[in-house]
């Protein structure tokens, strides 16, 4: 029996490759299956890590745009700015993450779940900080490249175009009168300067203090102690007293030794401060008188090229803004052009030009007025001097009552030296006056008289209404807003490490007279035209931020402004100048007071209109023969017209462009011109924007971000072979870390608006 058994188990393993006695072939399989099963166990991990990389991306990314989602509603809705805002950012990055991994957040139905993540950390950094001027300026691009109306700014333009092509033609016609007017005014100018070299010399002398150091005025009462007069009169007392101390008199008493120090300190103080008076004051007069040689000399060159202006005028007409407006085809643009016979009749008026050449005798007597001016000036300067020797020479012991009389000689010297430099060039200013009844010109002397005296009334008139807008009473509160401004201003500034560029415009405001205000609005309308063509030609981004400050930002009505103007009632004008009715000048002038910013507005709009209105008072007054009433006449009629166009705004808020151009243009009109003009995209300006809407929202958008970056640490449960799979880390084959039986990673997204 049992070798029956023997035989059928030999039989049994003989017969099948599992059950043969030496077992080798099995031993084999299971390596061969252990290793394979090892191997997908390894790949089946290594899969569920890709995923688990995958989906903690996707997570990460859901979790930093969620907390995109919430934005500041205000900031998006006022000024089309996106910045985090609503829920705490943290408590959506988290909440957002734990819905995109949390196993009971996910897997609400039975099934195999190949990954299961868990959050260990999340944290969330902001970035992209809207009050950053790089930040800021990119979204108001993207928000004004396709909301920007660049139609209605084209056809502010198409507006400017037919009086771009009165400019070019000006050239020949107009251009030739205004470079003949513009270089006669040079060198009227540089004499006007002298003549003012002259008076701010005067006004430095009579500035000074020498006059009440004297005192030059003796008749109101007693004269002061501290005083050249006052020094003189009371030095024989001082000097009796000194002397009858000498005398052991009143030797020991301190009362009159008191006295006599007092009295020698005041006058050692004095006269140190009189000589300085003097000094400083020479050293401004010769600066002054220097400048006005200067502008005489110059004066005199520009006399001597007189007889070639017209072919300088022409050359220095041609302006390449002009040309490039001109030369723009814009849908819309209205052709106008010029009478036909202008050329020939500035022609005519070209060659007039030898009339307003004056000779050389004429320049070298006022030369020779400057230096005597210059002379009597140095006397003052040298009496000063003398009158300090004289005092300090008093002091010296043994005293001599003999030094009163030199000293009453030096105050008298003095007091004459200025009264002669007074009279001359203070008041009554024979000299002064009588040099500028010079500049007056021959046979036209009268009308010319008249012309200007009219002009300087016109000018007055204007000047008194853009000035009435510094005589509003000006409200604590109001002034208030605008510290407040300036302090978030500055915050911003400072956040984004930048100096301010400060930059106020000379307007027809501030200028001096009327020829300085034509020239300055000459000036003005070069910087406009050449605005549009870069806007014209380039479209560049001072239009998107121009058009996206006016859109966001309040700008102040000119309506406001009737009373005043009509009636010089102020009460309107002051509630109206709050900061949050001129937020658009403020940011194109950035004055942080309440009437800066308006008064620079309207002071600009004043010399636009002046411009143009001055061109078509040439063309009016073209018949009048000469050149100086022709300039004159021609000033009158563009002062008359522009205060006509400011009374025109305050009534509808526009005025004709030109009498040749007869269409209406608004003061919003005049302001996107002024932002081509001034820029908008410099740091100043975007930190007034950005300190407006601080203001506004209450949000500091220093601190408000336009990005996220979201950080998260998440780890799976590895399913087989741990160790294994730690193994592969540690050679860098993992982008992340095995701790147990649990792989860990992290990842970071960052994103913005």
């Amino acid at each position: 029996m049992a070798a029956k058994i023997k035989s059928l188990k030999k039989t049994d393993c003989n017969s099948g490759f599992f059950f043969q006695e030496n077992g080798a072939v099995t031993v084999f399989s299971v390596i061969v299956l252990s290793s394979l099963l090892l191997f997908f166990s390894l790949l089946i991990d290594y899969a569920r890590i890709a995923v688990m990389h995958k989906l903690a991306e996707d997570a990460v990314r859901s979790g930093v745009r969620s907390v995109l989602s919430a934005y500041d509603s205000t900031l998006y809705e006022r000024y089309g700015l996106f910045g985090r805002g609503g829920t705490e950012g943290q408590t959506i990055f988290s909440d957002a993450l734990i819905a995109n991994t949390d196993e009971s957040a996910r897997f609400t139905e039975p099934g195999m779940r190949l990954v299961r993540m868990k959050v260990d950390q999340a944290a969330l950094h902001p970035a992209s900080f809207l009050g950053s001027h790089e930040i800021f300026a990119r979204q108001v691009l993207e928000e004004m490249k396709y909301k920007a109306p660049v139609d209605f700014t084209l056809e502010l333009a198409a507006k400017f175009i037919p009086i771009a092509g009165a400019m070019k033609e000006s050239s020949i016609t107009i251009g030739l009168l205004e470079r003949m007017r513009k270089l006669y005014e040079q060198r009227e100018a540089h004499l006007t300067r002298v003549l003012q070299g002259q008076e701010l010399a005067a006004a430095a002398m009579r500035d000074s203090g020498v006059a009440a150091m004297i005192p030059v005025q003796t008749s109101t009462g007693a004269i002061p102690a501290d005083t050249a007069l006052g020094i003189a009169g009371a030095y024989p007392g001082s000097a009796a007293i000194a002397m009858q101390s000498q005398l052991s008199e009143l030797e020991g008493n301190q009362e009159v030794t008191t006295q006599m120090e007092a009295y020698e300190e005041l006058v050692r103080g004095f006269a140190s401060t009189l000589r300085r008076v003097g000094r400083d004051m020479l050293q401004r007069h010769a600066r002054l008188q220097e400048d006005a040689i200067k502008e005489l000399d110059a004066a005199r060159i520009l006399n001597e090229q007189m007889q070639q202006l017209a072919r300088e005028a022409n050359q220095q007409a041609s302006q390449g803004g002009y040309d490039a407006v001109t030369k723009m085809e814009v849908p819309g643009a209205v052709k106008h052009e010029v009478p036909a016979d202008a050329a020939s009749d500035l022609e005519q008026i070209r060659k007039k030009a030898d009339e307003l050449v004056l000779n050389d005798e004429w320049f070298a007597e006022y030369r020779q007025e400057l230096e005597a001016q210059g002379l009597s000036a140095a006397a003052v300067d040298m009496e000063t001097g003398s009158f300090q020797t004289s005092a300090l020479a008093s002091l010296m012991k043994p005293v001599q009552i003999q030094a009163a009389d030199t000293l009453l000689e030096g105050a008298a010297s003095l007091r004459l030296a200025y009264g002669s430099y007074n009279e001359k060039y203070i008041q009554p200013a024979a000299i002064v006056a009588s040099r500028r009844n010079a500049l007056e010109h021959g046979e036209i002397k009268e009308k010319l008289k008249q012309q200007e005296k009219q002009s300087e009334s016109l000018w007055k008139q204007a000047r008194s209404l853009l000035h009435g807008l510094t005589a509003i009473p000006q409200t604590e509160e109001h002034q208030l807003v605008f510290e407040q401004i300036k302090q978030l201003y500055n915050a911003n500034l400072l956040f984004n490490e930048k100096e301010e560029e400060a930059s106020f415009p000379d307007t027809a405001g501030t200028a001096g007279g009327a020829h300085d205000a034509s020239e300055q609005s000459a000036a003005l309308m070069d910087g406009l035209f050449s605005g549009m063509a870069g806007m014209l030609a380039d479209t560049r981004d001072d239009l998107f931020f121009g058009e996206y400050v006016l859109g966001r930002y309040a700008s102040f009505a000119p309506q406001h402004l009737k009373a005043m103007l009509t009636g010089g009632d102020l009460s309107e004008l002051s509630h109206a100048v709050s900061f949050n009715n001129q937020e658009a000048e403020y940011i194109i002038y950035g004055f942080h007071n309440p009437l800066g910013n308006i008064a620079a507005a309207y002071g600009e709009l004043f010399a636009a209109r002046l411009s143009v209105r001055t061109m078509e008072g040439l063309m009016e007054s073209r018949t009048l023969g000469h050149p100086l009433l022709i300039l004159s006449a021609a000033l009158v009629y563009g002062l008359e017209k522009s205060i006509e166009d400011l009374i025109a705004f305050t009534e509808r808020g526009s005025a004709p462009l030109s009498k040749y151009v007869k269409l209406e243009l608004s003061y919003q009109d005049y302001l996107r011109l002024f932002i081509l003009l001034h820029g908008a995209n410099d740091s100043s300006s975007l930190a007034r924007m950005i300190a407006v809407i601080e203001h506004n929202s209450g949000t500091i958008l220093s601190a408000v971000p336009s990005g996220v970056t979201g950080e998260a640490e998440l780890s799976a449960e590895l399913w087989f072979v741990p160790g294994l799979m730690g193994a592969l880390g540690n050679l860098g084959l993992l982008d992340g870390k095995v701790e147990g039986n649990r792989y860990e990673t992290s990842q970071t997204i960052g994103w913005s608006y």
